[in-house]
């Protein structure tokens, strides 16, 4: 088996493009709706936000040519239970298709075969525009411990999976790893941190989290001061739940003298919440460094093999070389110290 046989597919090999015309076709097709498109950026899947003028908007997601049918079916699935456990999370809501079903199958044309579904479009300013005040980052992290709540409830065999951005699965790259150029402080950060967090979190509580809690994932509501949509819900996964709190803050790193000093805020409105352990804090240093770690040499890697999707992939990337660079420099006891402190005050 080679190394790429044990990782996700959909992100390892390219997709047909789609083209706004055959997407137009598709979505008359299987939703009966028809408007202006407009092209989103995405990793492995086509987006388009459809408005019909005078209507909701939606957005419509053609999956990767390889994508599991049944791993778009769980995302979907997700969506209706956190509508059913906490309605007042902003979160999309699932437009069904002609057929009455959640997700459906282009039936014929140049898409035919294409897994297609479509979600509510969420209005709000995305997070990476917005200049954040203390309350509005303790805002967000109760708001992402209330989705982790709301969470909690669902668990399906898919959504334990290889997956690159899994913190706990960090040893999975060591071969993206092996292929890279030398660069400072990656192999010797990567090395330590594979070896030693997975069984650190072996012992930590588990469940379903969203996994991907960024900039580009958040909207802010017109007022600034709240949430106003949760969107992209593919990197779903089981993992540690103190994962997912450390995404979020590898996030929120600044390119201030103090890189930390925002996401103590965030980590202070989550555990209001959802109150962190003693172990889950002291590991919060080291997974924010892996997930840091783990953004470059992905990035790096998938930038090789999709040269044509090289600007949206590489987007973070300079930014996480200099917090990789300001990190190292900080002590990681220092960094705890801090995060116990927050969660006292």
């Amino acid at each position: 088996m080679t190394p790429e046989a044990d990782l996700d597919v959909a992100r390892l090999t390219p997709s047909p493009p789609v083209t706004a015309s055959d997407a137009a076709e598709a979505i008359r097709a299987c939703f009966g709706r028809s408007g202006e498109l407009t092209r989103l950026p995405g990793e492995a899947d086509d987006n388009f936000l459809l408005n019909p003028g005078g209507q909701p908007r939606y957005v419509v997601k053609f999956a990767h040519l390889r994508a599991d049918p049944a791993v778009v079916d769980v995302q979907v699935r997700v969506l209706g239970h956190i509508e059913q456990t906490a309605p007042g999370l902003p979160v999309p809501r699932v437009l069904p298709a002609t057929s009455g079903e959640s997700w459906t199958v282009v039936p014929d044309g140049p898409l035919a075969g294409r897994v297609v579904h479509a979600l509510s479009y969420l209005d709000g300013a995305m997070l990476r525009s917005v200049t954040t005040d203390a309350p509005l980052r303790r805002a967000l992290g109760g708001t992402l411990a209330e989705l982790g709540r709301a969470l909690r409830g669902f668990d399906d065999p898919l959504v334990h999976r290889p997956l690159l951005w899994d913190l706990a699965q960090l040893p999975r790259l060591r071969p993206l790893v092996a292929e890279r150029p030398p660069g400072p402080g990656i192999e010797e950060s990567f090395g330590r941190l594979a070896a030693t967090l997975p069984p650190r979190l072996a012992s930590q509580r588990t469940q379903l989290v969203h996994n991907d809690f960024s900039p580009d994932n958040t909207l802010i509501s017109a007022d600034g001061r709240r949430v106003g949509g949760i969107i992209d819900f593919g990197d779903l996964t089981v993992t540690a739940l103190v994962n997912d709190v450390a995404i979020a803050v590898a996030n929120l790193l600044t390119d201030d003298a103090d890189p930390f000093g925002p996401a103590l805020d965030f980590i202070a409105g989550y555990h209001a919440t959802t109150p962190l352990t003693a172990a889950e804090l002291n590991l919060l240093p080291d997974l924010i460094l892996g997930r840091v770690v783990a953004r470059i040499v992905i990035s790096e890697w998938r930038a090789e093999r999709f040269p044509e999707n090289r600007g949206y992939v590489l987007r973070n990337t300079p930014r996480a070389w200099e917090h990789l660079h300001r990190l190292l420099s900080i002590p990681g006891e220092q960094t705890a110290a801090r995060i116990q402190e927050a969660t006292r005050a």
